[in-house]
């Protein structure tokens, strides 16, 4: 039995310290994700093999939803006016009822720990925002 880390996502070993990549179990594929480190990052990467364990401090894909520059910025901009139509509504209490779990969904959106859909999509554009739900649309779909 050997001594294999756990499949996850790694500092890329090219050097590369802009990318991730995701070792399988047994090797690396060929999927890629962007690492933006918010703090400062462990120790060096292995460049031989996987690293011992991921760097602490960067956007490591939750669930393994992956997105680009753009599809996070559409996902931002959507969560911003489901949260101004949330509040511009909070008058009437039945909205309430699923504006706000609809509003933290689209949130697990923008970070990728929720996948996007086209379902959530249409219903954030009919119940929440028009735009936001245009903006979810448009953006890459996770599932």
């Amino acid at each position: 039995m050997t001594d294999q880390p756990v499949a996850g996502w790694y500092p890329d070993p090219s050097g590369d310290p802009s990318k991730l990549r995701y070792w399988d179990g047994t090797q690396w594929t060929n999927d890629f994700a962007n690492a933006q480190p918010s703090y400062p990052t462990g120790g060096p990467a292995n460049p031989g093999g996987p690293a011992a364990q991921p760097y602490y401090g960067q956007a490591v894909p939750a669930a393994g939803y992956v997105q680009s520059n753009n599809d996070t910025t559409l996902r931002l901009i959507a969560f911003i006016l489901c949260i101004v139509s949330t509040v511009s509504v909070c008058w009437a209490i039945i909205p309430l009822a699923w504006m706000i779990p609809m509003t933290v969904r689209c949130w697990g959106i923008y970070k990728g720990t929720k996948p996007n859909t086209t379902a959530f999509g249409v219903c954030t554009l009919i119940f929440v925002s028009i735009i936001g739900g245009i903006l979810l649309l448009v953006s890459k779909k996770d599932a």
